[in-house]
């Protein structure tokens, strides 16, 4: 009896001895597959997913506001204001029309005719004349034959030179009234001190003169009237004598004019010029142009 317990004491160690082998070598096995699982795919194995949404989360910035110190602001700013526009500068044309020069001086060629009523708009002025824009080029009226309006700020240019024709190489001898055929000329009779102006063979004026002293003769001949000025300084031998009125040069330094100093017309009393009244010298200097001949003779 007690060998059979013993016995059977045994084989139950035995048998739970050998169920806890085989189940360690499970265990082996299990973790050696795992193991070999892990080696042959090259990546571990994946972590189980969690709750957490995977959409990223994008960052927009917020534009930060610049300080302002020391700008104006859009409603600061002051309104525009339009400034009054100046009124131009212009000349009227009188009652007798005015002649269009390329000069500021009856010395230059006239190249039109402004008519009475007319408006012209002014550049710019030189002494007595005024330059005008003349079909949109610069020319020149007189100051008194015209009225000027805002010329307050109209500037003082520069007058192109004067043109001065060389003296004639031979001086006409004096011809007789009847030998004289052209269109407007003047005639001057040194022995009884007496211009005539002739327009188209008729005397249209008549007046007295004085010319030259004996020592200071006025010459003699066939002359043109080569430069007009409405005002001249004149000297010479011991004289000098200031804004001499309606001076037409017919000859180097002579020509005809107006006096504001003497009255004795009649006589000789000049240099060599031949001295007229000075209203009869204003009509002559609107009458004559340059180039109008002047015939002196004895």
């Amino acid at each position: 009896m007690e060998q059979r317990g013993k016995y059977d004491s045994n084989g139950c160690r035995l048998s739970a001895i050998s169920l806890m082998g085989v189940f360690a070598i499970a265990i082996a096995l299990v973790g050696s597959l795992a193991l070999l699982a892990t080696w042959l795919t090259g990546s571990p194995a994946q972590a189980a997913p969690s709750s957490i949404d995977p959409t990223p989360t994008v960052y927009i910035p917020q534009a930060t506001a610049q300080p302002t110190a020391g700008l104006p602001s859009a409603t600061s700013l002051a309104p525009t204001q339009t400034l009054p526009t100046a009124a131009p500068a212009t000349v009227v044309v009188g009652a007798d029309g005015v002649n269009v020069r390329s000069g500021p001086g009856t010395g230059f060629a006239k190249i039109g005719l402004l008519a009475p009523g007319a408006e012209a708009r002014v550049i710019g002025r030189h002494g007595e004349w005024w330059q005008i824009d003349y079909a949109g080029s610069p020319a020149w009226v007189a100051s008194w034959v015209v009225t000027a309006f805002n010329v307050e700020d109209v500037p003082e240019v520069t007058a192109p030179p004067t043109p001065v024709p060389a003296s004639p190489a031979e001086i006409l001898p004096p011809a007789e009234p009847w030998e004289i055929d052209e269109a407007r000329w003047i005639d001057v009779d040194l022995s009884e001190q007496k211009l005539v102006a002739y327009e188209n063979g008729v005397a249209v004026r008549t007046t007295l003169v004085s010319t030259g002293l004996p020592k200071t003769p006025t010459p003699t001949g066939q002359f043109r009237i080569w430069c007009k000025f409405r005002y001249d300084d004149m000297e010479g031998p011991g004289y000098y004598i200031e804004d001499v009125p309606y001076v037409m040069y017919f000859y180097k330094g002579y020509g005809l004019h107006g006096v504001t100093w003497h009255g004795n017309f009649g006589h000789p009393m000049s240099h060599g010029c031949v001295n007229l009244p000075t209203e009869e010298a204003g009509w002559l200097f609107n009458w004559a142009d340059v180039g109008t001949l002047v015939n002196v003779h004895d």
